[in-house]
């Protein structure tokens, strides 16, 4: 099992008063010095170790309470996180039936669509507006939107 720094400190002063050390020599004074220091260091480090695994448990319950946070004030559940990368739906009415179908914009591209009211097969068309028709008499700005139009 490591020892932590304070106890390898200990360990190293336990050596030093087994030896007979002679902290008045001249070596000796240097040696014993480096040891007070090698103490001192060791329990700032300690110190600054215990701090640092704090801070981490208080941003792990703040990470927690900001999560609950943003769950209660936009009702945001893990299913609908999915749903928020989902497509744009567009709504399309059937000709036969007159229901309205929301589609996304693949489906719209399709060729055909079905109608899920009457089961009608039924093709669309995307038809510029007439800021696009004027666009292609004269350059102008590009249109907002598209019209469609069912066949």
């Amino acid at each position: 099992m490591a020892m932590d720094l304070n106890a390898k400190a200990a360990y190293i002063r336990g050596l030093m008063n087994g030896m007979e050390f002679d902290p008045n020599s001249k070596n000796g004074r240097i040696i014993a010095a480096m040891m007070d220091l090698l103490e001192a260091m060791a329990a700032t480090v300690t110190e600054h170790g215990d701090a640092l695994d704090q801070v981490y448990d208080e941003l792990d319950a703040m990470d927690e309470d900001m999560d609950d946070l943003t769950s209660a004030l936009f009702d945001i559940d893990d299913e609908d996180e999915d749903d928020m990368d989902s497509e744009a739906e567009y709504e399309v009415t059937c000709p036969n039936c007159g229901v309205v179908t929301a589609v996304d914009e693949d489906t719209l591209l399709n060729q055909e669509l079905v109608c899920p009211s009457c089961g009608a097969t039924f093709g669309i068309e995307l038809a510029p507006d007439e800021e696009d028709e004027d666009a292609e008499e004269a350059p102008a700005a590009p249109a907002d939107a598209t019209d469609i139009t069912i066949d």
